[in-house]
This record gives structure tokens, sequence and C-alpha cells, in this order.
């Protein structure tokens, strides 16, 4: 887990100059927090290591396998700082600001981590524990606020070990040395020309000519007399006549009046007597209707119209039959609406009919002599669900 914090001050140290950070934050912090009016013993790593034997918070192959790790991978060595920086809080702190600082202008490292004793000091830091009280003799209890410092630090040396390559690549790739962060030194400052100001800070030195200063000064000479030959002439006025409008030669010209003969008018053709034709009836139903409301109007059930589509073939899906005579009946009405198939054998009317219950209808056709010269009737009940009821009657079913 990394915290953003911390990657802008690990970033300006790159893998040789880390050590050296590491190596004067553990000399700060001992000389912090080893301090007392009466002499007291250094604070070495061997000692850091024998506490944490004593106190039985970590075996021999786990601090075996921290310092393989810590000594083979620079990466290791990163991720373990940024680490103990975030857990113990010195990230936020402006002297381990000023050390990294320092630590960039150092070119040799003069002895290894001691990282034992840095991680016991830091975590004493953070608990404002001093470090001449942690005796290897006297191991303290385990709940006690030195044995909590012990058991974080040796939490921290596992977490180390535990972190899978994977894990410690991509944040290595985070927290990696980037030159562009942080404040350059006088060594490593590039030399280069000086840059001049540009503006609007500063005004170019550029020529500028004012008018009220120049050189070419127009005078005015009062003594000179004027042209008096550029005065104004006046011409005769314009005038327009007829022929300048209409000239001769363009007046328009009257052609011959147009005559029509008696041969140049073709002759015509005799008219012959229309033949009567039997014409479709498609009844809108008017008396059938008007009855039928009269006949209903006491039952306050309103009514509507609704459209009754009666086709004639005389096989199914065929050709409809022409003048098939259609009659349409309502039980109780004297009224009736009649008439005749069109050329596609269909019959249209309008009926009305009850908004609740709907009617029943009768609707009796009379086949010609040829086909039999019966007539058949279908009763078909309508409802205001559909704008329209198709009702098939069939000479032949094949």
């Amino acid at each position: 887990m990394t915290d953003l914090s911390t990657i802008p001050l690990l970033k300006q140290l790159d893998d040789a100059h880390l050590p050296i950070f590491a190596v004067r934050l553990t000399e700060w912090l001992i000389t912090d927090l080893n301090q007392s009016e009466e002499p007291v013993p250094d604070f070495t790593e061997s000692r850091a290591k024998a506490l944490l034997r004593a106190a039985a918070v970590v075996d021999d192959p786990t601090l075996h396998d921290f310092a393989r790790l810590v000594e083979g991978s620079g990466t290791a060595v990163r991720l373990a700082i940024h680490d103990l920086l975030q857990e113990t809080g010195l990230v936020e702190d402006e002297e381990v600001h000023a050390l990294v600082t320092a630590s960039v202008a150092i070119s040799n490292l003069q002895s290894p981590i001691s990282w034992l004793s840095l991680s016991i000091a830091a975590h004493a830091w953070k608990s404002g524990y001093p470090l001449y009280q942690l005796d290897p003799a006297s191991p303290p209890g385990e709940y006690s606020p030195a044995g909590q410092l012990i058991k974080r630090t040796a939490t921290f040396l596992r977490q180390q070990i535990q972190r899978s390559a994977t894990e410690r690549d991509k944040l290595g790739k985070k927290l990696a040395f980037n030159p562009g962060d942080g404040t350059p030194s006088l060594e490593t400052m590039p030399d280069g020309q000086p840059i001049a100001p540009v503006p609007p800070h500063f005004r170019p030195p550029i020529p500028v000519r004012y008018p009220e200063v120049a050189r070419e000064t127009l005078h005015v000479d009062e003594s000179e007399r004027r042209n008096e030959q550029n005065s104004v002439t006046r011409n005769a006025p314009l005038t327009i006549t007829s022929d300048d409008i209409a000239p001769a030669n363009q007046r328009p010209v009257r052609m011959p009046e147009i005559r029509i003969r008696a041969d140049q008018v073709p002759p015509r053709r005799p008219s012959q007597p229309r033949q009567s034709r039997p014409q479709p009836s498609n009844s809108s139903g008017g008396n059938l209707g008007t009855a039928v409301r009269q006949r209903f109007s006491r039952d306050k059930e309103p009514l509507r119209s609704t459209k009754l589509r009666v086709i004639v073939q005389d096989v199914q899906d065929g050709p409809g039959l022409y003048g098939i005579q259609v009659q349409v009946r309502c039980k109780g009405i004297n009224a009736h609406v009649a008439g005749t198939t069109n050329r596609e054998g269909v019959f249209l009317c309008e009926l009305p009919v009850r908004v609740r219950s709907g009617l029943t209808y009768d609707v009796d056709i009379t086949w010609p002599r040829d086909l039999g010269g019966e007539v058949e009737r279908k009763s078909v009940t309508l409802n205001v669900d559909r704008t329209e009821f198709k009702l098939p009657f069939f000479r032949r079913l094949s």
C-alpha cells in the first residue's frame, strides 16, 4: 500500500543515495531518543537484535530472510523505507525532509544500514519512548508500551518478507527515482545562457517615430494663389423624347387575324347509348340505424357505430362475385339495409351497436339462379372493440 505523501519524498533519492538517507535517519533517531542525564549504553544493531529475541516476537529464520531481502534488491530497500516512514509518521516531519535534501549532496556511503535498530528507533519515535529504557536483560511485557512497539517492529519485518514479487515490482515502479521531482542541487543543474525578460514584463527597445517629433513636417504656404480654372461648370439639362424610348425601326408589328375553316375541324364520332349496369350500393343503413337508435334508446346504454364488411366469393380466398344481393336486419326491427356487392364481391355498411353488450345482426344473401337461387343467412354480433367486422360467404369450400 502506498501513500501519495511519501512518493515525492522517495523519488528524490536514487538507489545510491537511498542507503545514505537510511544511515543518517538512524543516527538522527538514536541521538534524539537515547539521551539521558546519566550515562546510558549505545543503542547498537546487536542490542536491537538481542531485544527482539528476548521479547520472543521474531525468530532467526525471519531475521535471515529479511537481511537477505534488503541486501539483494534495491527495490526492497526503497519499499522498506517507504513503509517505515508511513507507519511511524516520519514522512510528515520537516527534519526528515531536510535529511533527504542533505543526503542527495553526499556521494559516498560510510557504513551499512542498521535495519533492526532503525526499525525499533522509528517505532519508538512514534510512541515517544526513550531507547535507553529498552534492556534485553529485562525484556518488556507483551502489553506494555515498550512491548507494543517491539511487536509492531516485528510485524514490519514480517510484512516485508510476506510481500509477493509482483506486488513488490508494482510498488517499486511507483516509488522509483525520478530526477524531475524535487529541487536539483547546484552540481546537477545544467549550465545555460541567461534568459532575457520578455513582454509584458520588459518593453523591447524598438525605435518608434511619433508625429509630433517627425522631421518631415507639412507646411502650408498662404501666398499660393488658388487655381480659378478648376471651378465647376454646368451643362445643358438632359431631355428624353418619344423617339428615344421607341425608335421607328423597333415598333410592334401587327400579325393577320387567325381564322379556322370547317374542313380543318375533325368530324365527331357518333355517340353510343350507354348500357345500364347494376351498381353496387354500399348503404350506410340510415333507416336501420335510426330505427335501432329509437328502439334501444330506452335502455340508457350509449350506442356507437361500427362497420360490417360482407365478402361474397365462389370459393375461399377466390375472386369475388359481383352483383349479389345482400340484406342486413336486426331482430325486432322492421327496417333493414340492402344492396349488392361490388366487383370485388364486397358489401360495406355502417351499423349502430351498444357500447357494453353489443348487438346481433342477421345478414341474408340471395345466390343467383345459376348458383341455385337460394337465400343464405348468417348472424354476427358486433361490438365497439373493433372498428370493422368481416363476414365471408362461400358457395363452395374448394
